[in-house]
C-alpha cells in the first residue's frame, strides 16, 4: 500500500467571476467541451460524472463528489480499475473580480508508482491549466 500523494499546480487567472467558473464546473456535462474526442473513446458525461476510454489508462470514471459554494469544487475518480484519486478545483476571487484557479490531484501511490506517475500527472496538470486559461466559452453551459 502507499501513502497518499499530491501534486499542484500553477495558478490560473480567468476573465470570470468564480460563480460562472463554479456553475460551469459542477455540471459535468459541460467537461466534453475540454475533452479532444480524437483522445479518448466511449465519452459518456451527465450532469454529476462523466466516463471515457484512454489508451493509457483504460476506462477513467469521475465524479462530483463535495462543492463548496464559488470556492472549491472535488471530484473522486478511478482509472485502472483500481486507482482512485481526488481533483481538487480551488477558487478564489481577484482584486479585479476575476477568478484565480488552482487544481491538486490526490492519489494513493506506492514509491514506484509515484516516481512513474509524477511526470504524466504534472504534464496533465499544466495541459489542463492551459486549457482553463484559453476558454472562452465558460458562460455557455450544456
Amino acid at each position: 500500500m502507499g501513502s497518499m500523494t499530491r501534486f499542484d499546480s500553477r495558478s490560473a487567472k480567468v476573465n470570470q467571476a468564480p460563480e460562472v467558473i463554479f456553475d460551469f464546473a459542477t455540471d459535468l456535462r459541460n467537461f466534453s467541451r475540454f475533452v479532444p474526442a480524437s483522445s479518448f473513446t466511449d465519452l459518456e458525461f451527465n450532469q454529476n460524472s462523466c466516463s471515457f476510454r484512454a489508451d493509457t489508462l483504460g476506462t477513467v470514471t469521475v465524479q462530483l463528489k463535495e462543492k463548496i459554494m464559488y470556492n472549491k469544487i472535488v471530484f473522486t475518480g478511478n482509472a485502472l480499475l483500481q486507482n482512485d484519486f481526488l481533483i481538487t478545483v480551488f477558487l478564489q476571487e481577484t482584486p479585479d473580480k476575476y477568478s484565480e484557479i488552482k487544481l491538486s490531484f490526490e492519489a494513493e501511490m506506492n514509491p514506484f508508482l509515484k516516481m512513474a506517475a509524477s511526470e504524466p500527472v504534472r504534464q496533465f496538470l499544466d495541459v489542463l491549466v492551459k486549457e482553463i486559461e484559453k476558454f472562452d466559452g465558460w458562460g455557455k453551459m450544456t
